[in-house]
């Protein structure tokens, strides 16, 4: 054992005790102090040392610090190390830390061996991060040391300290090459743990696995990629790993099917639509470079494939040499592919793209698809000029008429139990019976469902179309790619004009490879066998020349059923893998044009959205003229009603301050010579006010009623003339909406609210007393006292009694007038101020509708103008994914060219 090894364990002391010596280390080493001790010189410091180890281990640990105290040599710093030790066990730490601390040698053992004992005191003292540094510099210092790097991991791993986790096993696997590091740090990647730390922080970890162990390399690669395919630094990782990766060569032998597999996965992520273009440009070209070098055979069909498809989109952003391995490797790539299963993914994806972003998906595209897919049923597509006997042709193998009016859209002829037409548009399928006269638009496609034996027996849909010089002859276009076979009618009197032959070719064209055969009507109007033997030879000799392949039947409507049939027989081709291809290449058409028109979908809601905001403007702008014009009818309104009203009151005060006054003077003939003058004060007054509720009850009242009256018909006709303009405005704004928005309708509960206001005035009015007579005014005091004085002398009534005749027909009764005039009126003054608030209250709710209307057409014209520049400043978010399912269509083609080499080949 080497003595540094012994002065770790504390066994130093074996190392001068005989190895045969069986007596008790305590009295061996007292034995050689007592002789040691004899010398002239003696030399006590090795025996101390081992004294004190002893006396450690039966854990005697004063007496051990006692002799390590008195140690001076060389193992002085070993000394002083285990008097750290001891102190640390008595529990003493700040000595024990204080020691250890002080301890200077040049030993990485003992320097090791210190900081192993301050991190196991740190721990105990629960002092983490004294723990950690001390634990980083220890292995930094000696990491190859025995456990070291073990403790290090175990207390990091315990507590879930992973950066300093992560870093010990990145730093340990870079420096010791070993895959047990490797195998740690991919354990901390499959939980999940290392993904808060940067993706460029294990480059160097990786380009030292590749040079050991390619497999593991892989393997750490595709934990690693994993992990952070949901956290934000994802593409960072992406873009990380490819630079380094791009740097490395790949050995040709070398076989690479999980990387290979993540590569196309995170390809396909990337070009779904849920990330932009410009995210992209960087990082793709490298991730397919790196693709193509390592693709597992399985692969290799997209990795070459995604690799053109990219070039062709983003011409110049790979490298020349990666392009043209990537067109190598697609003619040896064998991998062969479902092509319906591709597209129609591809085509469904769009769909739900579209749907999810609530933009219209064409209608008409979709039953073009739906009916590519139906490999039951072969599409016949029946043309022609006009005049050819194109729709008697096909109306022969129908059971029920087509109608007139179909005969210039494309109609689609299908065998069904019920007879049923479908109006198919970009927008919507209308369904109708045949007998339902609907108006069908240009655009429209028309499927034609009935009976028919013949299209049934041979699993055949019929698609009629306009005449090809007619002036419909571009919705001949719209179905060319749902034909399997074309048949082009010639007029046995005229066959293949040269306008025909320009007509022909151009279809030929936009489908070359769709079968054409030829259909030779109006034999009948050939007499001579001879000469229809001719013409029928001269036509196939034209035919050849042009349609080599091409098949002619002859047709008449004169011919029977069996005829017909037979004939028509002769240019039905039975499915066939040419036919399943061809249904691809249609469509490879039909997606294209999904894509065009959601392209055009996006301009079309750009200028929808101006229209509309210029739309909204000007509604916004009747709207508040709408509001001001009930502004000024409701304060004409206002007005009108509160000026005739006031005249009405008006006419009556001026009425009782004339006639009340009146009234009270006549009350003179209640005098009379028998009158009891002490009292006739009192008398005269109760009179007074007697007469004076009789004249209001039976002349003001009810002349103040049928004024009333009067007055609430006019301001209901001046109310029912404010409903009727606001009936008008509402018709015109409703004409705008397009429906039933504004509903004007004024409050009539106010005149009904007046009738009864003025029933409660004008009938059964309690007037109380007033004081007519008992007023303090200098003549009637004078009265009150003369009749008291007087009233008992009866030689004096006569005097009396012309002397108050005559005070009540010359008193100023005008104060009296007003006062009873005052409180009759008060109520229907009262009434006056409450006019102006019913009137509001009868235009309430047209005010609050209008108000209601501005306030959604700002907010309509604000959420119009907030999209509208979104999509100006962000047209990425509607363009890029429609750019990236060119991208996948692209694909799909450079794939099938693929195909097509090797079957050449």
């Amino acid at each position: 054992m080497r003595q540094e090894e012994r002065l770790v364990k504390k066994e130093f002391y074996e190392s001068i005790i005989s190895e045969n010596e069986t007596r008790h280390p305590i009295e061996v080493l007292g034995e050689m102090f007592a002789e040691e001790s004899k010398q002239d010189v003696p030399e006590l410091t090795s025996i101390r040392f081992a004294q004190g180890e002893v006396y450690y281990h039966y854990k005697d640990f004063e007496a051990a610090i006692m002799k390590w105290e008195n140690v001076h040599n060389e193992m002085e710093p070993w000394a002083q190390k285990n008097i750290g030790d001891a102190y640390l066990e008595l529990g003493f730490h700040s000595m024990a830390e204080e020691i250890y601390k002080a301890i200077a040698t040049d030993s990485t053992v003992l320097n090791t061996e210190v900081s192993l004992q301050l991190i196991s005191l740190y721990i105990e003292e629960n002092n983490h991060e004294a723990t950690v540094d001390m634990i980083k510099k220890t292995v930094q210092m000696n990491p190859d040391y025995p456990n070291v790097t073990k403790i290090a991991r175990a207390y990091f791993e315990e507590h879930q300290d992973w950066m300093n986790a992560i870093e010990l096993a990145v730093n340990e696997a870079i420096r010791t090459e070993s895959l047990y590091w490797f195998e740690i740090l991919k354990d901390y990647v499959e939980k999940n743990i290392t993904t808060f730390i940067s993706p460029s922080y294990f480059n160097e970890a990786l380009a030292t696995l590749y040079k050991v162990d390619q497999l593991y390399f892989e393997k750490l690669i595709v934990a690693l990629w994993k992990s952070y395919q949901t956290e934000a630094n994802y593409l960072q990782w992406v873009r990380e790993f490819n630079e380094l990766f791009i740097n490395i060569e790949v050995q040709s032998f070398e076989k690479w099917r999980n990387l290979s597999e993540v590569y196309q996965e995170t390809y396909f992520s990337f070009i779904n639509g849920n990330y932009f273009i410009k995210d992209l440009t960087s990082l793709v070209p490298l991730l397919l470079t790196n693709w193509l070098k390592i693709a597992h055979d399985d692969h290799m069909l997209f990795a070459a494939s995604s690799i053109l498809s990219w070039n062709d989109l983003f011409p110049a952003s790979i490298r020349t040499e990666t392009i043209h391995a990537a067109e190598s490797l697609l003619a040896k790539a064998d991998k062969t592919m479902d092509q319906l299963e591709y597209l129609l993914a591809l085509f469904d994806s769009i769909m739900k793209w579209a749907k999810s972003h609530q933009l219209e998906v064409s209608s008409k595209l979709q039953w073009f698809v739906r009916e590519l897919i139906d490999f039951d049923t072969q599409h016949i597509l029946v043309t022609g000029f006009d005049g050819r006997g194109k729709t008697t042709f096909v109306q022969s193998f129908l059971s029920d008429v087509l109608p007139n009016r179909l005969s210039n859209h494309i109609v689609v002829a299908k065998d069904d139990e019920k007879s049923e037409l479908k109006v198919i548009s970009n927008h919507k399928i209308n369904t109708f019976a045949p007998s339902e006269d609907k108006v069908v638009t240009e655009e429209a496609i028309i499927e034609w469902k009935s009976p028919s034996p013949f299209l049934k027996e041979h699993s055949i849909a019929l698609i009629d179309t306009p005449a090809l010089n007619g002036p419909k002859r571009s919705a001949v276009f719209d179905a060319l790619y749902l034909a399997d076979t074309l048949l082009f009618m010639l007029d046995v009197n005229e066959p293949f004009s040269e306008n025909e032959i320009s007509a022909l070719l151009q279809l030929k064209e936009q489908v070359p490879n769709t079968p054409f055969h030829f259909v030779l009507s109006k034999m009948d109007t050939i007499y001579s066998q001879q000469k229809a033997a001719s013409l029928i030879e001269e036509t196939e000799n034209k035919m050849r020349v042009y349609f080599p392949n091409a098949k002619l039947s002859l047709f008449s409507a004169n011919y029977s059923s069996k005829e017909k049939f037979d004939e028509f027989s002769k240019l039905t081709d039975q499915p066939n893998d040419e036919f399943t291809s061809l249904r691809a290449e249609r469509l490879v058409y039909y997606v294209r044009e999904s894509i065009t028109y959601l392209l055009q979908q996006r301009l079309k809601i750009e200028n929808d959205l101006v229209d509309a905001i210029h739309q909204n403007e000007d509604l916004l702008a009747k709207l508040n003229g709408a509001i001001n014009q009930l502004g000024d009818v409701k304060n004409e309104q206002i007005y009108l009603i509160k000026n005739a009203y006031q005249t009405i009151i008006e006419k009556v005060r001026q009425k009782m301050l004339k006639n009340i006054p009146f009234q009270l003077q006549q009350s003179s003939d209640f005098i009379t010579e028998n009158s009891d003058f002490r009292k006739i004060h009192l008398e005269l007054n109760e009179e007074m006010n007697k007469r004076v509720r009789h004249y209001i009850q039976s002349t003001i009242l009810p002349d103040f009623y049928e004024k009333m009256s009067q007055w609430i018909e006019e301001a209901e006709g001046e109310f029912h003339q404010s409903q009727i303009y606001l009936n008008e405005l509402a018709g015109s704004f409703n004409q705008i909406y397009g429906e039933e928005i504004l509903n004007l309708s004024c409050d009539f509960q106010v005149i009904d609210d007046w009738r009864r206001d003025s029933d409660r005035f004008t009938n059964s009015v309690q007037l109380e007393s007033v004081n007519i007579l008992l007023r303090h005014t200098p003549s009637q005091v004078i009265m009150k006292s003369t009749n008291k004085l007087l009233g008992a002398f009866s030689q004096n009534k006569a005097m009396l009694s012309n002397r108050y005749k005559k005070f009540v027909e010359t008193e100023d009764y005008r104060e009296v007038a007003e006062l009873i005039t005052n409180k009759l009126l008060l109520p229907f003054e009262l009434f006056e101020q409450s006019l102006e608030r019913d009137i509001n209250l009868f235009f309430k709710n047209p005010e609050t509708v209008l108000n209601k209307a501005v306030t959604d057409t700002e907010n309509i014209i604000s959420e119009n103008r907030e999209n509208l520049e979104q999509m100006k400043e962000n047209p990425e978010l509607y363009q890029d994914p429609l750019k990236l399912f060119k991208l996948k269509l692209r694909q799909y083609e450079w794939m099938m060219m693929a195909s097509d080499i090797r079957e050449y080949a």
